[in-house]
């Protein structure tokens, strides 16, 4: 699977969750509440977000700052740091998210959606332009 494959796949999946969430922000709001408080929180939270970063991170293959490539590896980068960070500290990114529940359900579909738009764009529209150029 090349760095391409790994936008396109990742972006499509990312576009269908937040709209999911986005479409039932009440449902999600109770299952967010149902997270902070048992262990499925702490796989969907930190463990997934370092397997799908650390995934990413085996597809580069390059480091060209005028690389498209370079989205991908920020993504996975921030994805790996963002479940270290999750599971090193439990007890105050379970605080960070009792304080801040009502809107995380909204943020995290917002930021899904943005990140999921742009990792289609790098997987389908900016690959099938910079070919179309050669």
């Amino acid at each position: 699977m090349s760095c391409i494959m790994f936008a396109r796949w990742f972006g499509v999946v990312s576009v269908l969750l937040s709209l999911g969430i986005l479409f039932n922000l009440e449902d999600a709001l109770e299952m967010a509440k149902g997270m902070v408080k048992t262990e499925t929180g702490y796989i969907m939270g930190g463990v997934l977000p370092i397997i799908f970063g650390s995934l990413s991170l085996l597809f580069v293959d390059c480091f060209d700052i005028c690389c498209w490539h370079l989205v991908v590896t920020i993504v996975g980068a921030s994805m790996v740091l963002a479940g270290v960070y999750r599971v090193m500290f439990v007890k105050h990114w379970k605080a960070l998210m009792t304080a801040h529940l009502e809107n995380i359900p909204f943020l995290f579909s917002l930021f899904g959606l943005m990140l999921g738009v742009m990792l289609l764009y790098v997987g389908f529209l900016s690959s099938a332009f910079s070919s179309s150029v050669h």
